[in-house]
């Protein structure tokens, strides 16, 4: 079982267990919650800014919340702070600090949290005029003695990419940007990634890459990767003095995939992250079977020293997935979830709930080292329907957990990412004993979740699936 960091509040009022791991909200939450993780900064308007961490076991969302007047509660999620990026202990942050931050990156600040048990910190970023980036561009990086990059690589051509990178002082003054531009010197047709295909002919339509995710694997030359979640990872060590674009494919795409290929949005049926010791990349890939799915998951041990490193892990069928009997505390809300409104009639201990109903996508996999569990989100098809996230292991096959997400994610979109950042809060007390994830209505900053107790569940899981789903990132 993961170690667990129990989090008091700085004025001594209740305690809650973190996991060494957890599920981060993309999207930050306004209000005033303190505890032993605030940090405190000033906006580039001069604003006074807190940031605290609330931390949740997963499948249960942690977020982080704001507070300042540069932070109004925003009409939607797009004006919303947001996660960007994580290392270690570190979190890039973007906040919105005029109304068109939504649109335009020049008019949020970037923070750069650090998670600490005794001071945590708030560096505001100085501005990269005149380039600016999209989220999917950025990534933060731990450079150990407390110093940190955060660099991002902008496509300018079919194979030429301007890197930026912005590194911190030592003395805790405000760093510099530098820029450089990089090329891939082969071509096209020669690049390992593009095998005779239809997914090959359209990708040559849109670019050869297009980075939907950044993944940080470290090191003394600090190494990044920008992934093109179809076709593959553009590597570069950020901190050399020449750095280089190193190519690597992606496991083969199925030809089930070819028809998603420029209408889906890849996040809805793939990930992939470096895990909390910095030794393997782990991958996963969604295949849809007419009423199902199929994941499997592929691993590639750090340093990346091959471009057919990849490892097959294992593999399952969703209509496969056990629901333990352990997990039957869970029967109100996966009642709640398929039928969409809170009927208590149905709750008979006997009854037999189908799973057919649910979309299920957005796979999320954990950061946790060696294992192969995946974050799901599902939502039933009912006006009611809330949207849920379920913790499923695919080694086994099996449902690990369930739980609702916070009221405000009311569409079927990408909401959180797996991290590591809760491992680095050591407050006093520790516990190696958190049990079965339990089910919690919502995201709390310092406060105990409520347990369903329930009596015998049987559950049999079918999925339904969308025939083509759109750009929803």
């Amino acid at each position: 079982m993961a170690t667990a960091a129990v989090l008091a509040s700085r004025e001594g009022k209740g305690r809650h267990y973190i996991p060494s791991s957890v599920i981060l909200d993309l999207f930050g939450q306004i209000g005033p919650s303190r505890n032993a993780t605030t940090a405190t900064s000033k906006t580039s308007t001069g604003l006074p800014i807190a940031v605290t961490f609330c931390a949740a076991r997963p499948p249960v969302l942690s977020h982080f919340s704001f507070s300042s007047a540069a932070c109004p509660e925003p009409e939607g999620l797009s004006l919303a702070p947001k996660v960007i990026s994580a290392d270690a202990d570190l979190v890039l942050l973007r906040v919105p600090v005029q109304p068109f931050g939504e649109s335009n990156p020049m008019f949020s600040d970037y923070f750069v949290y650090r998670a600490h048990s005794q001071i945590p910190k708030l560096d505001l970023l100085p501005k990269s005029a005149p380039y600016y980036f999209g989220d999917k561009e950025i990534a933060i990086l731990s450079c150990g003695d407390g110093k940190y990059a955060v660099a991002a690589l902008q496509t300018l051509g079919m194979c030429t990419f301007k890197l930026h990178v912005y590194r911190s002082r030592p003395d805790g003054k405000p760093g510099s940007w530098t820029s450089k531009l990089l090329d891939i010197e082969l071509n096209v047709k020669e690049l390992p990634r593009d095998n005779s295909s239809s997914i090959s002919l359209a990708s040559q339509m849109l670019s050869y890459h297009r980075t939907t995710k950044v993944i940080t694997l470290g090191g003394a030359k600090g190494t990044v990767g920008w992934v093109d979640l179809w076709r593959g990872i553009l590597l570069c060590d950020v901190l050399e003095i020449s750095p280089t674009l190193r190519d690597v494919p992606l496991p083969s795409v199925s030809k089930s995939d070819w028809r998603l290929f420029l209408d889906c949005c890849p996040y809805y049926l793939r990930d992939i992250i470096v895990d909390q010791s910095k030794s393997t990349i782990k991958y996963v890939k969604m295949n849809l079977h007419g009423g199902a799915w199929r994941a499997t998951t592929w691993s590639m041990p750090i340093p990346v020293t091959s471009l057919n490193g990849w490892q097959f892990r294992c593999s399952a069928l969703s209509t496969e997935i056990d629901i333990p009997a352990d997990l039957k505390r869970h029967y109100k809300l996966l009642h709640k979830l398929m039928s969409g409104s809170a009927n208590k009639e149905g709750s008979a201990a006997e009854e037999v709930l189908s799973l057919e109903s649910l979309r299920m996508a957005y796979p999320t996999l954990s950061v946790t080292d060696g294992d192969d569990i995946v974050y799901l989100l599902a939502k039933g098809t009912g006006m009611r329907a809330m949207p849920t996230v379920f913790s499923v292991d695919l080694s086994m096959p099996t449902l690990r957990g369930v739980a609702k997400l916070p009221k405000r994610h009311l569409g079927f979109m990408r909401y959180f990412l797996a991290s590591g950042i809760s491992k680095h809060i050591r407050t006093p007390g520790t516990s190696d004993s958190l049990g079965q994830t339990e089910v919690q209505d919502t995201n709390t900053c310092g406060q105990e979740a409520k347990v369903t107790p329930l009596s015998k569940l049987r559950c049999k899981m079918r999925i339904l699936v969308i025939e083509k789903v759109g750009l929803l990132d």
